[in-house]
């Protein structure tokens, strides 16, 4: 059992979470959802003892669990293969001797569907592999609680898909407790779901309560945007085919013209050539339910500038930014300090092309 108990949390004198108290039983199914900085992250950061002046310290596990803890960017040490990476731990901390720290860790291997992958190194590995590899690092702890951080972010259909298969066996065992924006995910895991905004818990109850049923405005508007595509990007040399795939098999879903794609794959392209690549990204597509119209929202960190204003914009850049804008209908950015948000609505003439 987790229970948390009037929790808070700042940043710099900014407060990321509110008076959360909750408890999680045993063996409960527990997934967070809502919008990107609401606090999700640093809940769990904090469940996970990762944050040490949260508010009060008296975060209370009865009996003491012991977490695990799965990031969004899987941190697998690149220079060690998939066995050495899950034994590292169980020789180190829990002073296993090698040959039964190697037998546990083929074991998890085995059941993420990855032991004839022990020799491999991580960048032998697809995005969807090295998250089963993160996984069972963490089950060679023996956890009862099992935090995962974004599992599915930026993961093809078919690797979330391995990746949920490993989750609905681990709900059997252990407490899970998910950050996710995957509403799919949730529906088919979730044994309670809790939706966070602006660092407050504003509904906290089954899936048919929260997501079908909501009671508070906060919920439904966010409920009613993820119908949408959700893509992070965290470095420069991030996968484009993935993204540019990902957008086509959206567009596919709602039926759009057969050029849609390719238009919306350029807009999110000119874009990314004008924004900052160095930290994280966070994009969304949306498409209105009942309108041919599609909207792109981004969210990032850069200087306190428009990127774009003409004025700003580089010279290298510059048409980009003009090819962006014969794209588009509506172009909006919004910069407070160094966080910036981009919404674009995008030319409906041009979806509707065949």
């Amino acid at each position: 059992m987790i229970e948390l108990s009037h929790l808070y949390k700042s940043y710099q004198g900014k407060e990321v979470l509110h008076d959360i108290s909750l408890t999680i039983n045993e063996r409960q199914t527990v997934c967070v959802i809502g919008p990107s900085g609401c606090g999700k992250t640093t809940l769990l950061r904090c469940m996970a003892g990762l944050e040490k002046d949260c508010q009060p310290k008296a975060m209370s596990q009865k009996p003491k669990a012991k977490i695990g803890m799965v990031f969004q960017k899987f941190n697998l040490f690149e220079n060690m293969t998939v066995l050495q990476n899950l034994t590292l731990a169980p020789i180190h901390v829990l002073k296993m001797k090698k040959e039964d720290a190697e037998s546990l860790a083929m074991e998890h291997l085995k059941s993420v569907g990855l032991a004839g992958k022990a020799s491999y190194m991580p960048s032998q590995l697809s995005a969807g592999q090295q998250q089963r590899v993160a996984i069972a690092r963490c089950l060679v702890m023996k956890p009862e609680v099992l935090l995962l951080d974004e599992p599915l972010s930026a993961l093809d259909p078919v690797a979330s898909g391995e990746v949920m298969e490993v989750l609905r066996k681990l709900k059997k065992e252990i407490t899970l407790v998910m950050v996710t924006h995957n509403l799919t995910a949730v529906t088919e895991i979730a044994d309670r779901v809790i939706f966070i905004n602006e660092g407050m818990i504003c509904e906290d109850g089954t899936v048919e309560e929260v997501l079908l049923s909501p009671q508070q405005e906060a919920t439904k508007n966010f409920i009613s945007r993820q119908k949408n595509l959700f893509y992070t990007i965290n470095s420069q040399d991030f996968d484009r085919p993935e993204l540019n795939t990902r957008i086509e098999l959206y567009c596919n879903r709602f039926g759009l013209g057969g050029q849609a794609h390719r238009f919306v794959q350029l807009a999110v392209e000119e874009l990314l050539n004008i924004i900052p690549l160095n930290d994280r990204i966070e994009l969304v597509l949306s498409k209105n339910e009942n309108e041919v119209r599609m909207s792109l929202d981004i969210d990032f960190e850069g200087d306190n500038k428009k990127y774009l204003s003409e004025e700003n914009v580089s010279e290298e850049n510059f048409l980009s930014l003009n090819i962006l804008q014969g794209l588009c209908d509506v172009i909006e950015e919004n910069v407070e300090t160094d966080n910036h948000h981009i919404h674009i609505e995008l030319n409906q003439e041009r979806l509707l092309l065949r």
